[in-house]
């Protein structure tokens, strides 16, 4: 079995000796490589020693990634500083009534240009983020088209601090999204789209800011096509359906990341589903996807039940599920990962009949 250095070490491997595109490497490649190394590794960790492994992963990847990728995508994203009015920043709220999701944002895509027109969603570091993207290509000096969506909370200013790169960010004024401030940040005032490596903000009609990230887009009117993305984001709490339910976990559950990426990053299908939970002194890793189209990415195998990992198909879906130590969990939970598969409720294919009462009593 190829241990999590190593898989480490391909990655970066393979992130070296890739050629450079005009701006950066493939960032979307190279930040997915390294959240499923670090989550694989969560699983994998005894449940005493979970939190200061997977911190030192954290570090040394993000330390590796960052002279080679663009800037990743958290609450504080490209080195800007931001003045808050509140201590820190909250967690999106989740949504009242019979369950919650997992996946609830302040912020949605409407218009998207032909090329990144699958919208999906990403819960890392307590932000939540929509992420617009393009079809995933397996040639190396393929970039997959992306534009991240961030919605600052409300009373957050962000400000200009410098790129990964050590170039100061400047401001460059844009024309009004929707009739309200909007502004490139960029590290050339004569280039609103910095390189094809592009960032808007603007505000909404109560003065919340809205950020667009945008790169490998390809086309000629790239500060267009931003600007009306832009007008067409629903500055609103939204929940995001879910192709499943899970009940009877301990009420102490919490969702420490959870990716709908569409189309599949680890497979060739439409989606693929990856939530990551603590369970009592456990964490639980759980995927999601189309029977057959190789996004069930735990790790776990489709022929193997044990108290590590499981899994099960049902309504034309597969599911998957990792354990890091079944001792962690809670005596009802004793059987592991079969027990808690037992837990979880396939909603079948259709995003019609998926549900945003994702995490039940």
């Amino acid at each position: 079995m190829i241990s999590e250095e190593e898989q480490l070490h391909d990655a970066i491997e393979d992130l070296a000796a890739r050629p450079a595109p005009p701006t950066s490497i493939d960032a979307s490649d190279a930040i997915t490589r390294g959240r499923r190394i670090v989550r694989h590794r969560r699983i994998a960790q005894a449940a005493t020693g979970i939190a200061a492994g997977a911190a030192a992963v954290v570090l040394a990847a993000a330390v590796v990634l960052a002279a080679a990728v663009l800037p990743t995508h958290g609450a504080n994203p490209h080195g800007t500083t931001v003045q808050q009015a509140a201590t820190s920043t909250p967690t999106p709220p989740r949504p009242t009534g019979p369950g919650s999701d997992p996946l609830t944002l302040s912020g949605t895509f409407g218009w998207l240009p032909a090329n990144a027109a699958n919208a999906g969603y990403s819960l890392h570091d307590n932000q939540i983020q929509a992420v617009a993207r393009g079809s995933v290509s397996n040639s190396p000096s393929s970039n997959t088209p992306l534009i991240w969506l961030t919605i600052y909370p409300k009373g957050t200013t962000p400000t200009l601090g410098t790129f990964a790169g050590g170039a100061a960010q400047l401001r460059l004024d844009a024309p009004d999204v929707n009739g309200h401030t909007a502004y490139w940040m960029t590290d050339s005032p004569s280039d609103p789209t910095n390189g094809d490596d592009t960032y808007l903000r603007w505000q909404s009609a109560d003065g919340q800011w809205g950020e667009l990230h945008g790169y490998y887009l390809a086309t000629s009117s790239v500060t267009a096509e931003m600007m009306r993305v832009a007008a067409g984001v629903d500055f609103a709490q939204h929940s995001v359906p879910l192709p499943l339910w899970i009940s009877g976990l301990p009420s102490s559950t919490e969702t420490l990341e959870a990716d709908l990426n569409r189309p599949s990053l680890s497979g060739t299908g439409p989606w693929d589903l990856d939530l990551t939970l603590t369970v009592g002194g456990a964490v639980v890793g759980i995927t999601v996807a189309p029977t057959g189209s190789g996004g069930t990415s735990t790790g776990a195998s489709t022929n193997t039940a044990s108290p590590e990992q499981a899994c099960k198909t049902a309504g034309g879906l597969t599911a998957c599920v990792v354990v890091n130590a079944s001792s962690g969990l809670p005596s009802t939970l004793s059987g592991g990962a079969p027990e808690i598969l037992k837990h979880i409720n396939l909603l079948g294919t259709d995003p019609a009949n998926w549900t945003t009462a994702v995490l039940r009593d």
